[in-house]
């Protein structure tokens, strides 16, 4: 198995979320349920093993009813099925530019429940890894450490899922492009925190506007000159 030589790179990102120090929006959300069916694994995390830990896209809905998906970020808690307050906010530089790469590098292909299983370990190795090196969840490649993530369990085979998280991690780290997704931090003191991303709406450059309005002009030259045509 391919192994990641090298950490996502830091970029400069822009963020959905206020700034740092700036008051942060609330956001009142209930979870829902999860997409599809979630895939229970047993990790080893931050030092202590956690065993039939579910994995997948959570699905939650606002106090005005609107619905999104999300992916959690923190397994110390739990979410809730009553409306609960959330601060909206933004992840470090790092943890935010790592993120929008293994959102546009993958998301697009996320489609079955293994899959958005592995994604979601994906997150949660970016969001605790904190020794300083690759990003990976095969068994003595940069964890067990107490750092990060370690999927290569004696009662379960894993092989397939590592292979997908690590497939995940490596695109993200070679991933060069545009940023794809907006990416937002939603914190709550007492359930779990939350990723919350949104495709970036493109924006037509100013020669796409200049090509618009010149095609606009063109369309209102010709109406004029069959009204003055149909009026002799």
């Amino acid at each position: 198995m391919k192994k990641m030589k090298t950490a996502f790179a830091s970029a400069s990102i822009a963020l959905v979320a206020a700034a740092s120090g700036a008051s942060a929006a609330e956001l009142s959300l209930k979870y829902t349920g999860i997409a599809g069916a979630g895939v229970s694994i047993d990790i080893e995390q931050l030092g202590a093993d956690r065993n039939g830990v579910t994995a997948g896209l959570l699905n939650f809905a606002s106090a005005d009813g609107k619905s999104f998906s999300a992916y959690c970020v923190e397994l110390g808690q739990y979410t809730s099925t009553s409306l609960q307050t959330y601060q909206v906010g933004s992840f470090n530089i790092s943890q935010g530019g790592n993120l929008q790469k293994l959102l546009s590098a993958n998301y697009a292909s996320v489609d079955t429940n293994a899959e958005r299983a592995a994604f979601q370990i994906a997150v949660w190795e970016l969001t605790h890894e904190s020794k300083a090196g690759a990003f990976s969840v095969t068994e003595g490649a940069n964890d067990r450490d107490g750092q990060g993530f370690n999927l290569n369990n004696t009662s379960k085979n894993y092989n397939s899922l590592v292979s997908q998280v690590n497939s995940y991690l490596d695109a993200g780290a070679a991933y060069q492009g545009a940023n794809l997704y907006q990416v937002e931090k939603l914190s709550n003191a007492n359930h779990q925190d939350l990723l919350r991303f949104n495709a970036v709406t493109a924006v037509p450059e100013a020669s796409s506007y200049a090509l618009l309005l010149a095609g606009l002009g063109v369309v209102g030259f010709v109406s004029r000159r069959r009204g003055a045509k149909s009026s002799t």
